[in-house]
């Protein structure tokens, strides 16, 4: 029902979202480490397995650290202690290789923007430090917390353009779904391909080079790529 929305739709052009943890950086080790850490040393250790801590990114994170067992009430503490930590943790952090040739390349055929639940600031830095170019905007958690609301600000900022999000986790998939955007997922990120299916994107790109083959182009097909 929602593929048929879209199809009635036509649109003056496409706009990219991409996700910038686990589809531009590689970072799921060093987040691993960090936040799990963060959480022990607040006495929650439930995290103790690299699938306990995938699972949080299933949907929501605040909601699936609650329905782990995390206090409701302690997660505003949890993320101002977090916070500072990957500030330094990021610059451990390094791109996949082609990704900034990649993200280059695609924005100069249409207008591309990064949402994330990193900070603004830190992922700006990271784009110039790999020479990343292109980029019309990176809207982090410091300017909005909610995926599914900042996806809805770049859609007022480029009105009548079919939009996709490019993300790496399955709650990443959710959330584009519930915007009423196109989930793409990749699958060299945080969760398999198996994971990103179930929750029911248009399409998983295995590569970068299927990711590029699809929208290298002035008009995306859907009926190539679903």
């Amino acid at each position: 029902m929602i593929t048929r929305w879209f199809r009635r739709r036509t649109p003056v052009g496409e706009v990219l979202l991409f996700d910038y943890d686990g589809v531009i950086a590689d970072s799921e080790a060093v987040y691993f480490e960090e936040f799990t850490r963060a959480c022990a040393e607040m006495g929650f250790d439930r995290l103790n397995s690299r699938e306990a801590f995938l699972r949080l990114f299933d949907h929501n994170l605040a909601l699936q650290l609650v329905r782990a067992g995390f206090p409701l009430r302690r997660l505003r503490q949890l993320a101002e202690q977090f916070r500072p930590r990957m500030v330094e943790a990021n610059r451990r952090i390094r791109p996949f290789p082609g990704m900034p040739e990649l993200i280059g390349r695609l924005a100069t055929r249409h207008p591309l923007h990064i949402i994330t639940s990193n900070a603004t600031e830190t992922v700006a830095g990271f784009l110039a430090d790999y020479g990343v170019e292109g980029v019309r905007s990176v809207i982090g958690a410091d300017q909005e917390t909610s995926k599914v609301k900042k996806i809805r600000m770049v859609l007022r900022r480029e009105p009548g353009r079919r939009a996709w999000y490019i993300g790496d986790t399955r709650g990443d998939m959710v959330e584009a779904r519930r915007a009423r955007v196109h989930a793409v997922g990749v699958a060299w990120g945080w969760h398999d391909e198996a994971r990103l299916r179930s929750a029911h994107p248009v399409c998983v790109a295995r590569t970068q080079g299927e990711l590029l083959g699809w929208f290298d182009r002035p008009v995306v097909s859907l009926d190539e790529i679903e």
